[in-house]
C-alpha cells in the first residue's frame, strides 16, 4: 500500500495546528518520549549521542533533533511533510543540522550512513514497518542502533472510535490491526508484538530491549483521552524498541 501521497498531504494540512497545540510542551524540555513526555533520563533508551551520526525518522518540528544536535550529535532530520520541515527550520536554534524531505520506506541515504536511527511516533508509525525497518537497518553502520517508540497494539485495540477515547474494553481484534485509517485518507501502521519481532529480526537487527514506558498516576496524556485517566499506568500504551545492527 502506497500511503506516502496521502500521508504527506495530511501532515502538510495539519502541521500548523499540530505544532501550535503540542510544541509548547514537547519543545520545552529535551529528550521526552511519547504521549506522556517521559524523560529519556528515566528510560535510558538513547544514551550518549556525542559525536554520533544520527537520523531522526519523522522529525516534525525538530524538537528531538534540535536537542541532540545541541549535545554534539551530527543530526539529520527527515520528514515526509514540507510544512513540518519548515517548522523545524524556523525553530532550529544555534546548532544547525540538515533537513531532508523524504519517506521512511524510501530513505535517500547510502548504506552505513548513521550510528543511530530513531523516531518517537514518527516514520515507524506512518510507514509500512516491513519496508521502513529494513531501510533503517540498511543505512545503519555495523554496531549502529535503531531506537523507536510506537503505540502499543493494546492501546489501539482499546480505542473507542465513537467515544473518541481509549477505554478498558477491547474494540478491535488484536490480530490484524496492521493499517489504521486516519483522517483525510492518511494511514498509520500497527503491528502485534510478534510481528514487530519478526520484522526487526528479518532486517538483521538484534533486539536489546523492549521498554514499556509507564507514566506515574496523574501524568497527562497530551494526545488522547483515556478512561480511566491512569490507563497507561495500568496497561502498556507504548512500545520503545531498542535494537542494534551486529
Amino acid at each position: 500500500m502506497d500511503s506516502i501521497p496521502a500521508n504527506r498531504r495530511f501532515w502538510n494540512q495539519i502541521s500548523s495546528a499540530y505544532q501550535h497545540e503540542h510544541d509548547p510542551h514537547i519543545g520545552a524540555a529535551p529528550r521526552l518520549w511519547g504521549m506522556y513526555s517521559i524523560p529519556d533520563a528515566h528510560l535510558h533508551a538513547l544514551g550518549d549521542v556525542t559525536g554520533k551520526r544520527v537520523l531522526e525518522l519523522g522529525c516534525g518540528a525538530g524538537q528531538w533533533s534540535r536537542a541532540l544536535a545541541a549535545e554534539g550529535a551530527t543530526v539529520v532530520g527527515l520528514d515526509l511533510s514540507e510544512a513540518q520541515l519548515a517548522a523545524a527550520s524556523r525553530t532550529m536554534g544555534a546548532a544547525r543540522y540538515p533537513l531532508v524531505q523524504g519517506a521512511a520506506e524510501q530513505l535517500p541515504f547510502a548504506a552505513d550512513s548513521f550510528d543511530l536511527v530513531f523516531c518517537d511516533f514518527g516514520g515507524l508509525s506512518w510507514a509500512p514497518p516491513h519496508l521502513a525497518v529494513p531501510e533503517a537497518a540498511r543505512v545503519l553502520g555495523r554496531g549502529g542502533r535503531l531506537v523507536f517508540n510506537v503505540a502499543s497494539p493494546w492501546f489501539e485495540a482499546c480505542y473507542d472510535e465513537a467515544a473518541g477515547r481509549v477505554t478498558t474494553t477491547l474494540q478491535q481484534d488484536y490480530f490484524g490491526l496492521n493499517t489504521i485509517a486516519e483522517d483525510e485518507g492518511a494511514t498509520s501502521y500497527q503491528l502485534t508484538y510478534g510481528d514487530w519481532v519478526r520484522v526487526l529480526r528479518g532486517a538483521g537487527l538484534v533486539i536489546d530491549d523492549l521498554i514499556e514506558p509507564r507514566p506515574e498516576p496523574g501524568t497527562p496524556n497530551g494526545y488522547n483521552e483515556t478512561d480511566p485517566p491512569d490507563w497507561a499506568h495500568r496497561w502498556p500504551a507504548e512500545l520503545l524498541w531498542v535494537t542494534r545492527k551486529p
